[in-house]
């Protein structure tokens, strides 16, 4: 039921996204949310008992939910990493990718290599085959190499952040630093359960509540990423109020100043420009007719003239002639 749970959590992660999967066409988040929430469901026992004896009863469902698992950690990783680390894009693609192909493909090889066994609702039964061991293990490697990674930058980038995004990767951080911990004890448990190492002494899953640790993790990221969204949408929404103001005190100006201006004068009309832009070129037509009025001349009064020097400065816009 856990598994439902941490499922419904992402979920409510991935809507949070949604305006900025509408806004920009993708999103990395949101990718990463919707695979880690069909790992969560179909790692629900009940439910990969059920969906696996569709399949043919051989733990096919083990393989597609570590593998969604593995490309939620990837977003989530680089939706991370591109988010505060500068140098993060400067990369090869395929260097970037690399550990993501190897390891999908180390799992399909692990995983057809252990054979199609009979379904189980715990994997961690079939570890004393070495390679369901090592298929368990890729698995749990990549989930403390990514979730380190991204615990790692937000601890070097934090301090250079504003509050709001300080506060939400703060928490990404925490919430992955609980990752690394959880797949630290996961492996253990791996290695114990094979039988390989019998001076290690043996211990099952169920000694540690791997599952809870996982859920205070996802709220964490979950709430962590969450709130530089909100920020950052209200921001948005601050500084489109602001422009507008602005295009409001301007249209005026400029529409006595080329009252009698010819054509020619005029900068074509971008229909898809943005506000910003919009007003910039509202500001650059105002300056060409000050210039056209000639040496001495004006088409400005003084308070004008403040009002739009003031502009420039504050929305670090050029001036052009």
């Amino acid at each position: 039921m856990i598994q439902i749970v941490m499922a419904g959590a992402l979920l409510l992660l991935a809507i949070a996204r949604v305006p900025a999967m509408t806004r920009n066409g993708k999103d990395t988040v949101f990718y990463a949310a919707v695979f880690e929430a069909g790992a969560m469901v179909l790692i629900d026992p009940d439910v990969y008992t059920t969906t696996d004896a569709l399949l043919g009863g051989v733990n096919l469902i083990k393989l597609i939910n570590s593998i969604l698992m593995v490309l939620g950690l990837w977003f989530l990783r680089a939706a991370v990493l591109n988010a505060i680390s500068p140098d993060n894009g400067k990369r090869n693609v395929w260097a970037r990718r690399l550990p993501l192909l190897a390891t999908v493909a180390l799992q399909l090889l692990f995983f057809f290599l252990t054979g199609l066994l009979p379904s189980t609702p715990t994997w961690g039964q079939y570890h004393n085959h070495l390679t369901a061991a090592l298929f368990s293990m890729m698995v749990i490697a990549f989930v403390g190499w990514s979730c380190g990674e991204i615990a790692w930058a937000c601890i070097r980038f934090i301090p250079k952040m504003r509050k709001a995004f300080k506060v939400g990767f703060s928490m990404v951080g925490l919430g992955c630093l609980i990752s690394v911990y959880t797949a630290a004890f996961m492996a253990d448990e791996v290695i114990r359960s094979t039988g390989f190492f019998p001076f290690l002494g043996s211990r099952t899953f169920a000694t540690q509540p791997f599952a809870v640790y996982e859920l205070f993790a996802i709220v964490l990221v979950g709430v962590g990423l969450t709130i530089p969204a909100v920020a950052g949408r209200a921001a948005r929404k601050k500084h489109r109020s602001r422009i507008q103001r602005m295009i409001e005190n301007v249209q005026p100006i400029r529409d006595r100043v080329l009252k009698n201006a010819r054509m020619d004068r005029l900068l074509e009309t971008d229909a898809n420009a943005s506000e910003q832009d919009r007003l910039h070129r509202m500001i650059v037509e105002i300056w060409d007719a000050e210039l056209a009025a000639g040496k001495g001349a004006t088409v400005l009064t003084e308070q004008e003239r403040s009002y739009l020097l003031s502009l420039e400065t504050d929305l670090d816009l050029e001036r052009s002639s």
